[in-house]
């Protein structure tokens, strides 16, 4: 099996890390960059390797149309650990918006 060096299992978030201030101030940057989130949201996706598993690729079904993306090795730490964060953030945020005053959705 091949190794990645740069991938750190140390490094993959845990529950609170969300909280972090880096982490707050690239969401929010991301977030400003962004834009419109309900005027891109996605119909569809689909993710699966390529067939040396060097890439992993993504399709994205947005108006009908679909998009192509891949994410290689060497990024796949940063990938896993953003994605993390950012449902992480995303579930607390749903929960607090959602839910009822007394804490039950």
């Amino acid at each position: 099996m091949t190794h990645f060096p740069d991938f750190d299992p140390a490094t993959i978030p845990q529950p609170g890390d969300q909280h972090n201030a880096d982490v707050r101030a690239r969401q929010a940057a991301f977030q400003e960059a962004f834009g419109d989130f309900q005027g891109a949201h996605v119909a569809g996706f689909w993710a699966g390797p390529a067939p040396k598993g060097e890439w992993v690729g993504i399709i994205f079904e947005v108006d009908g149309k679909r998009l192509k993306v891949a994410v290689p090795f060497t990024l796949w730490q940063r990938f896993g650990n953003e994605y993390a964060l950012a449902m992480m953030t995303a579930a607390e945020l749903a929960d607090l918006a959602y839910s009822n005053p007394g804490g039950k959705a």
